[in-house]
């Protein structure tokens, strides 16, 4: 199967020496397999890495033990410089790490809004129950301004003419918007997309770059994204890996992995001449 994939115009530099993620021989086994063989990668502040690979190579293993919601058999991760790879799910969450998933996982039974402000709530009101008995100015200061960044962010994602209904309602394309929302409306450090582009109608598919670059752009946090698309992943990113059976293949600019044969005959099912 050949695929025909053209190179994006290089990127703008980005400062891959403010390293915000490193993963340092990471090993996940299952029994006697080893999803993940010794991995090791890094984002920098501000940059767009992509994750492809063949289904089974161990991209959403990766995923899991960067969120915290799988520790590795050995190996570490650093997030911000801070040895990570004990924290919980909760503790990296709250340390700025936000991720998307390969099947949508909305609150089905809350509105799109309310989806959207659910990521805002974990920092409290403030002022306690006397706060909440007194209507503490305070308080209501920050419940506008997280009622604004929601309204914000539903606009960038072209969400607003579905704020009221239930997330479970919704076509996957859209739903996959509102975890997006989700996700980036508390300005995150670290942006985890898996399989984001997946279900999207044309339209869906460019806002969502237009959104990943913003977002980079307006909070310069780090973005790893997983992807099938390949041409998608080639134009959104800064770097790319390539996993193949659970081991690093293959890293580089998108240009650099277009041109690796080793990377073709993995990814794209294609083969030397003489094969």
């Amino acid at each position: 199967m050949n695929h025909t994939i053209t190179a994006a115009p290089p990127p703008e530099p980005v400062d891959a020496t403010a390293e915000l993620l490193r993963l340092d021989e990471i090993v996940v086994r299952f029994g006697g397999i080893r999803a993940l063989n010794g991995v090791s990668c890094s984002v920098g502040r501000g940059e767009i890495v992509g994750v492809i690979g063949p289904n089974g190579a161990g991209k959403t293993t990766l995923f899991d033990v960067i969120a915290g919601v799988r520790r590795p058999n050995s190996g570490t991760v650093h997030l911000a410089g801070r040895d990570v790879t004990e924290a919980s799910a909760v503790a990296r969450s709250r340390a700025g790490l936000r991720r998307t998933f390969q099947r949508v996982q909305t609150f089905g039974w809350l509105s799109v809004e309310d989806n959207v402000l659910a990521a805002l709530e974990w920092r409290g009101g403030g002022g306690g129950f006397v706060a909440d008995t007194l209507g503490w100015v305070g308080r209501r200061r920050r419940q506008r301004a997280r009622r604004q960044a929601v309204d914000e962010v539903l606009e960038r994602c072209g969400l607003t003419s579905v704020r009221t209904e239930l997330a479970g309602s919704l076509p996957i394309g859209i739903a996959r918007m509102v975890e997006l929302a989700r996700a980036v409306v508390d300005r995150p450090r670290l942006v985890l997309l898996d399989e984001p582009a997946s279900g999207l109608d044309a339209a869906e598919h460019h806002r969502l770059g237009e959104l990943i670059q913003a977002t980079r752009e307006a909070t310069g946090c780090g973005v790893l994204l997983v992807e099938h698309d390949a041409g998608f992943v080639v134009e959104q990113c800064d770097r790319i890996v390539v996993l193949d059976q659970g081991a690093v293949l293959e890293h580089g600019t998108p240009a650099q992995i277009l041109a690796s044969q080793a990377v073709r005959a993995a990814y794209l099912g294609e083969t030397t001449s003489g094969a």
